[in-house]
């Protein structure tokens, strides 16, 4: 009976120090919490966000991110931990000019193909020139004041970036475009 019990010991032990691993070095869960990044992703959307992409590959014009932004509220919760974050798509990238004119996004002097948008972006920014280790970032929902992006809080530090957004799994499991 006792070499049973410190087997299930040493099971559970075991089991909990792998989940760790793989939430911290592999893969976590977040809820889609709001509708900057409707029509990709909808409110109460869980997410499974890759943690371990980025640790040996830059972030890619048209990912889209989980990141932290401390001074920001209404953000998305890991569901095993209390850390918070945004989700929002990559559109510039480190040495980029980014600007938005008559509703058309431009990353160095390119009009930028969004697919993914269902409407145009109503007030011009920029141009800025992203430096080395920065990222901008914007919600998938253009409609007025519908996303808090890098058009109110400015590029993102990569050092920030969480993790790549890469499926869906409730309430209906699919790839996220």
């Amino acid at each position: 009976m006792g070499k049973e019990i410190w087997s299930w010991i040493k099971t559970l032990v075991l089991a909990v120090i792998l989940a760790l691993v793989i939430r911290n070095y592999a893969f976590a869960f977040y809820v889609v919490d709001g509708q900057s990044m409707e029509p990709t992703l909808k409110n109460g959307q869980v997410l499974v966000v890759n943690n371990f992409t980025y640790r040996f590959w830059e972030p890619k014009q048209g990912d889209v991110i989980i990141f932290n932004k401390e001074e920001i509220t209404g953000r998305r919760k890991n569901i095993f931990s209390s850390k918070f974050a945004l989700v929002k798509r990559v559109i510039a990238l480190p040495g980029d000019t980014v600007y938005i004119q008559d509703g058309q996004v431009y990353v160095n002097d390119q009009p930028l193909a969004e697919e993914y948008i269902d409407c145009e972006i109503t007030e011009d920014y920029g141009p800025i020139t992203l430096e080395e280790g920065w990222l901008f970032v914007l919600g998938d929902n253009r409609h007025q004041g519908a996303s808090m992006d890098s058009r109110s809080f400015g590029p993102i530090e990569m050092s920030c970036v969480l993790g790549r957004a890469d499926y869906i799994i409730l309430p209906s499991p699919h790839k996220v475009d």
